[in-house]
């Protein structure tokens, strides 16, 4: 073969059986992850790079060709469905609030081992890695789930005061800055900080963000400063809005709608310029949460990657990459819709930038799933066994018996092939889809189909571009 070709085949053996070696070497998620990945150098990924790269752009093509009518009619129909009644959500509120307190319990008193304290078990995979993907599906879980709604009525009925008057007023002006600043922090936290697993560090990160909360909502307002303030109300109201199921976004109208996915992304408020910057920095940490383990990331620090000096070495590194990955993101995005209102003619080129931002929610919701799949594959499994024993003495809640985690799947060509067919597959889609909203929300708001496709042409490079990114994040070598 080519002395190119050899090289190259010897290096992806390489770091094939190097993965191996640190898979019977090391811990069971980091070994998994390794195997994992160096099974996938071997895989032909350029060939994917490049058909998702062409999916993509041949979907814009298709958009520029087809008559506007008919992709107006793809997301008009809407179906009324019962409303279940909100009385319910005191009850479902103060159980996600009692096991909110358990968590805690078992951060402070349980064991420090994160693969069996069922607090970062919760946190890090149910919570952040599924409870995203069920909003997808069913939209507004997270007005049913979260652990304010029930303890703020309680509090306000013991202090006799209208629960819908806040002590003070919330700025419009401001939008959502302060959910903006909270997801920052929680990025920072995951990708940083020092021990984001350790069970006692996030649970006195865990209690303060519930308390500070509470306090937000005290004194600005329960639901006023949870659609504004709290960074999880925020993200998943945005995630909703690409789900089949859900509420109406117009407050005045309670009904539960059976639609199109992405419909009410379409129909629904766009956000303002604060939203933007939230959605991006929502896209940018997961992103970086893939970048900071790259080769090349590491070897841009100037960090060996088989011999990583740990997080504390590293936070001024990291926290610096954080905020340009999501200065870049926003430079992109802005320098994307700016060209295409100068292509489109329209005399303020950064006027659908806000209404744009929404097209991205398939792209965010995509990576989310295909970084974390074999997380959840993997961590799901302790969260299962943790629930079954969640003080860590020898119980067995759900019948188990004798659980033993496993990864040997990760070290099977043909199941890692799948799992790669599968983050790929959801990579490729939801930037297609992507450019199908894009193109649906500029068609809306300009009325010529031809000139609304037109001026997403920019819009659809960048997305080209982003495929390529993302399946590169997949399929790249990693040293952590």
């Amino acid at each position: 073969m080519p002395q190119r070709t050899a090289v190259l085949f010897h290096f992806r053996a390489s770091l094939a059986a190097m993965a191996a070696v640190l898979c019977l070497a090391g811990a069971p998620p980091a070994a998994a992850h390794t195997v994992e990945r160096g099974i996938v150098l071997l895989l032909p990924t350029p060939y994917y790079i490049a058909g998702g790269a062409i999916t993509v752009a041949a979907t814009f093509l298709v958009l520029l060709l087809a008559p506007g009518l008919r992709l107006a009619r793809l997301f008009a129909p809407v179906r009324s469905l019962p409303a279940p009644p909100d009385s319910w959500r005191l009850a479902t509120s103060m159980a996600a609030f009692l096991l909110l307190l358990f968590l805690l319990h078992a951060g402070l008193a349980g064991t420090r081992d994160p693969l069996m304290n069922p607090l970062p078990l919760m946190v890090w995979t149910v919570f952040w890695v599924t409870l995203p993907l069920g909003h997808a599906v069913v939209g507004g879980l997270w007005s049913w789930l979260n652990p304010w709604h029930a303890p703020y009525r309680l509090v306000c009925r013991l202090a006799g005061r209208d629960a819908d008057r806040p002590v003070l007023p919330l700025p419009e002006r401001i939008g959502c800055l302060p959910a903006v600043a909270w997801m920052f922090a929680f990025g920072w936290f995951e990708l940083v900080d020092l021990a984001p697993d350790d069970p006692e560090r996030l649970a006195r990160a865990l209690a303060f963000y519930w308390a500070a909360t509470l306090a937000g909502m005290l004194l600005f307002g329960g639901q006023r400063w949870l659609d504004r303030g709290e960074c999880f109300t925020v993200l998943f109201g945005f995630i909703s809005r690409l789900a089949p199921i859900g509420r109406l976004d117009d407050r005045e109208d309670e009904r539960v709608v059976l639609t199109v996915p992405g419909r009410r992304a379409i129909d629904g408020p766009a956000p303002d310029m604060t939203g933007v910057l939230f959605l991006l920095l929502a896209l940018a940490t997961v992103a970086f949460d893939g970048l900071n383990k790259t080769f090349w990331y590491l070897d841009l620090i100037a960090v060996n990657p088989l011999e990583f000096p740990g997080r504390s070495a590293v936070m001024a590194e990291n926290t610096v990459g954080l905020v340009a990955m999501f200065l870049a993101m926003l430079a992109c995005y802005l320098g994307a819709v700016w060209a295409g209102g100068r292509i489109g003619g329209a005399s303020r080129p950064l006027a659908d930038a806000a209404p744009l931002v929404l097209s991205l929610l398939p792209i965010s919701l995509a990576f989310h799933f295909s970084h974390y799949l074999t997380v959840a594959l993997v961590n799901g499994q302790y969260a299962l066994a943790a629930a079954s024993d969640p003080l860590g003495n020898g119980a067995d809640l759900l019948g188990l018996g004798h659980f033993h985690v496993t990864t040997s799947f990760l070290n099977d060509l043909h199941a890692v092939e799948t799992i790669w067919n599968v983050q790929s597959g959801a990579i490729v889609s939801a930037h297609v889809w992507a450019v199908v909203l894009s193109h649906a929300i500029a068609l809306r708001r300009c009325g010529d189909p031809r000139r609304a496709a037109l001026s997403q042409a920019p819009m659809a490079a960048l997305m080209v571009a982003y495929t390529v990114f993302g399946l590169w994040l997949l399929s790249t070598p990693t040293g952590l």
